[in-house]
């Protein structure tokens, strides 16, 4: 859930980042090698944690907004003529994901 917190302000705060931080940071988090690697670590944590949370309390309803979460967050690294869908797709994957982290919790901590 937090790396999915955090691809979201990065998406929305990365104008205000490149002011605050210019040089080879700013480079990187601008560059397709950032979002290849966040999305290299996001991906599998993710899927795990929703599968852990699916054999613990049954309810695939968190791995369904997981999946399509992470679906969203690859689907905007594909080199589309729209820049704005890239900005929507990865907002709107880090939103699913953070909605099935917040589910998957919920349902891990009520089946104790």
């Amino acid at each position: 859930m937090s790396a999915s917190l955090l691809c979201l302000v990065h998406c929305l705060a990365l104008p205000v980042l490149l002011l605050l931080l210019p040089g080879a940071f700013g480079l990187f988090a601008q560059s397709e090698a950032f979002h290849y690697a966040a999305l290299a670590l996001v991906a599998p944590a993710a899927l795990a944690a929703f599968w852990l949370g699916y054999q613990r309390h049954g309810t695939a309803g968190p791995a369904a907004l997981g999946t399509a979460g992470v679906a969203c967050l690859a689907g905007a690294l594909l080199h589309s003529p729209f820049e704005d869908l890239e900005t929507i797709l990865t907002v709107t994957g880090s939103l699913l994901l953070i909605a099935g982290h917040t589910i998957n919790w919920r349902l891990r901590t009520r089946a104790c």
